[in-house]
């Protein structure tokens, strides 16, 4: 079987939970391809990892994401069978995941903070706006690179192979054969 990196997704991801000013699930994307890449006890260990980092740069009682997202794999690990490795397939498992990480997020907060208000604009948000954003941004930012590196490395084995066809056209010529 051929070895899958995903430390560029990584790199994706975390650059993008750095610097992206509005709240972006940017872990949700590295997430799918994960649970579609890898077995069970790594992407537990990876989640795990992922949340610390969350944990690290966040304002929320700590262990709170560690403990979320190891939750996002026990409990989402096994569906990934039912997505497509396609881009849409990457952009819908990416929004089950952001779904699924908002609702865990919410029960969090209601458990540390009773007074946390929940109200219709914040549902809205949550649960509809912000998944969404997380999809398109799982295309954006993982699929589309992915398919353009793809379609790059075809044509240049196009070209190269149209090259060396062209030398040993040129050769036969040369020789007279």
């Amino acid at each position: 079987m051929k070895k899958k990196h995903l430390f560029p997704f990584f790199l994706i991801a975390l650059s993008l939970t750095l610097t992206t000013p509005f709240p972006l699930h940017s872990f949700s994307p590295f997430l799918a391809f994960l649970y579609r890449r890898s077995s069970l006890i790594y992407t537990l260990w990876v989640s795990a990892g992922c949340g610390f980092i969350l944990d690290l740069l966040g304002v929320h009682p700590f262990g709170t994401q560690t403990l979320i997202f190891s939750l996002l794999a026990l409990i989402l690990f096994r569906y990934q069978i039912f997505f497509i490795d396609k881009p849409i397939g990457l952009a819908s498992y990416t929004l089950i995941i952001s779904l699924c990480h908002t609702l865990l997020n919410r029960l969090a907060y209601f458990l540390f903070d009773p007074s946390f208000p929940f109200t219709l604009k914040g549902f809205g948000t949550d649960f509809l706006i912000y998944p969404f954003i997380d999809a398109l941004y799982s295309l954006l930012c993982f699929s589309f690179p992915l398919f353009f590196y793809r379609f790059l490395k075809k044509q240049w084995n196009h070209f190269h192979f149209l090259k060396k066809d062209s030398r040993k056209k040129e050769e036969e010529k040369v020789h007279g054969t």
